[in-house]
């Protein structure tokens, strides 16, 4: 299992429209074959956003960032991001989900 930490921070007065974009991955991540888990999350009151991803292997989370919406999202971030993101990927050690 392999997953994904990004920390993303908005452009001021950029922050909805992130969020938006966020969700609509989101949503279209949740039918993608060997997605386990996919989250976002925004810090109280700012424009700084957590995503955390969950893939059954790396072949899985490479489809992902390969699809269409995935690229879509990527190419949009100098206009939505004010810096680089910072992107982690890990080999899972453990996990849980209720």
């Amino acid at each position: 299992m392999t997953m994904v930490v990004a920390i993303l921070q908005a452009r001021t007065g950029r922050e909805e429209a992130l969020a938006a974009a966020l969700r609509e991955v989101a949503e279209r991540t949740r039918e993608e074959p060997g997605a386990l888990a996919y989250a976002v999350g925004r810090q109280e009151g700012g424009g700084r956003f957590l995503v955390t991803e969950r893939y059954a292997d790396r072949r899985a989370r490479e489809a992902h960032f390969a699809s269409s919406y995935v690229t879509d999202l990527l190419a949009r971030f100098p206009e939505l991001l004010a810096d680089e993101p910072q992107v982690e990927f890990t080999d899972v050690v453990t996990a849980f989900a209720r």
